[in-house]
């Protein structure tokens, strides 16, 4: 069993989103996306990045390792009629059926952080940017003193224990 993806699909994650979905597409348009550019968005949840990122006109693939969030995503860009955003079921630690040098831009807004094998993640996301490509990541630190960090941790720890006493 993996616990990681076990956590991502208790519950619907798809309700704390809806919260970030304006701060998503602010920093959406910070990135400079334009029309056709190619973007992985890894740890991509229910679309938050990625279809305000396919709105502009991208060319986007969601990764998520939770089927639930996959499923949501595609939902979300189906219902918007975004044809040229899909989202796909993955391990971030492991991008085999993705292309090397493939995405001009390779987007993780707080998804790729999660994983438990952090140096997989990044030599994944390397491999399947081209040369010249952006790895655009969005992190918290260690210690990150800040309320949505904390109550996060604090989440994901509760979690983390409610599973392992199910098994």
């Amino acid at each position: 069993m993996n616990l990681n993806k076990a956590l991502w699909e208790k519950g619907d994650f798809t309700q704390i989103a809806a919260t970030m979905r304006e701060s998503g597409e602010k920093l959406v348009v910070k990135l400079g996306i334009t029309k056709g550019l190619k973007v992985l968005d890894l740890g991509c949840g229910d679309g938050t990045t990625a279809i305000p990122e396919a709105r502009i006109g991208a060319e986007v693939t969601g990764v998520d390792l939770a089927a639930n969030l996959v499923e949501a995503g595609n939902t979300r860009a189906k219902t918007e009629g975004l044809t040229q955003c899909k989202f796909c079921e993955g391990d971030a630690t492991d991008l085999h059926e993705l292309k090397d040098n493939y995405f001009d831009l390779v987007v993780s807004i707080f998804g790729a952080m999660f994983a438990p094998k952090t140096f997989d993640v990044a030599k994944e996301m390397v491999r399947v940017t081209r040369p010249g490509g952006k790895i655009v990541m969005g992190n918290w630190i260690p210690g990150d003193p800040t309320l949505v960090a904390q109550i996060t941790i604090r989440i994901m720890a509760f979690m983390l224990t409610c599973l392992s006493h199910r098994n």
